[in-house]
């Protein structure tokens, strides 16, 4: 067995992040080589010894390391950008009034968040979405020193990108336009059937996430070069699938930060509580999910057999 490949029975010392450390692939990967990265390391984790939530490290651990702070900057500029191009991609489409417009908005939300989250997972995992961050923080795989600081910086980043956006557009255009998303029409949809496509959107965008490259083990499968994406395809599947199933309504946003941007260039925080509450909803049932079968539930129950064979022994 090489050096570089310890025995899967090696229990690694715990970083300030509270989670095991790993060897990175380069330094450059360090700060954003935590288990709820988009940009894993090759090597699977290795599972804890306790689970997260009675973990006290996991809790209190990492408020004082830097890298985390500087990741969280990062995390901020990047959602800033990323909302800032998102809103505008989608006034560009409303003004070419063309019927195609539900695949459009899927296929430009594939190359979108693709492409972010190569630029921004290798200094910060590339989350750019408070929904991914606190879902992560719920499954055990970003600690919450992390999870607050990045929720706090993608707010302020959303914030940023919808005050500059006001600016661009002013407030007839961005009246005219709903702000770029994040709208419904009371009249024909009710807000309770947006919330239950929003939860349900959401659920369904963090399921295939973490099946394809935010769960730790199964990014292993395919990598950091494919797995954002797979990431990118999932959300142009989905805000295309919803796109159109009722007039008067954008489809399901599956990112608050977005929407909180739509709202401040519009003026209007009206049923803002859909966009927030529908994906925390939705990442609370994916915990659940997570925590009770991970995507990788076969290895270890391979691994729980193995430990009791050598017990036995």
């Amino acid at each position: 067995m090489s050096k570089s490949q310890p025995p899967a029975s090696t229990i690694p010392p715990q970083t300030q992040d509270g989670i095991h450390e790993k060897p990175p692939i380069d330094k450059g990967m360090s700060v954003a080589s935590f288990d709820g990265s988009f940009a894993p390391l090759v090597r699977p984790t290795v599972r804890r010894t306790i689970p997260w939530y009675k973990d006290r490290e996991y809790f209190l651990g990492g408020w004082t390391n830097p890298s985390i702070w500087k990741a969280a900057v990062v995390e901020a500029v990047a959602t800033s950008c990323l909302v800032y191009v998102s809103l505008l991609t989608a006034a560009t489409l409303f003004s070419y009034n063309t019927p195609q417009l539900g695949a459009y908005i899927g296929i430009s939300n594939v190359v979108l968040l693709s492409i972010f989250i190569y630029a921004t997972s290798p200094a910060s995992g590339g989350h750019m979405n408070p929904m991914i961050t606190f879902s992560a923080v719920l499954a055990g795989i970003c600690p919450v020193s992390r999870g607050v600081l990045y929720l706090c910086a993608q707010t302020l980043g959303a914030s940023l990108a919808g005050g500059v956006l006001t600016g661009v557009w002013g407030q007839e255009k961005a009246a005219a336009i709903h702000g770029g998303g994040c709208f419904f029409s009371p009249a024909i949809t009710t807000p309770g059937q947006v919330f239950l496509n929003e939860t349900f959107a959401s659920f369904a965008i963090l399921y295939l996430a973490y099946g394809v490259g935010l769960d730790p083990r199964q990014a292993v499968f395919f990598g950091p070069r494919l797995g954002p994406l797979l990431v990118g395809a999932s959300l142009g599947l989905l805000t295309f699938a919803s796109s159109g199933i009722a007039e008067g309504y954008g489809g399901a946003q599956m990112n608050p930060a977005r929407c909180f941007a739509a709202g401040i260039v519009r003026k209007d925080m009206s049923y803002q509580w859909i966009w927030w509450f529908g994906p925390a909803a939705a990442s609370v049932l994916l915990a659940l999910f997570y925590n009770a079968i991970p995507p990788h539930h076969n290895e270890d129950e391979k691994l729980k057999q193995e430990c009791r064979s050598q017990s036995a022994v």
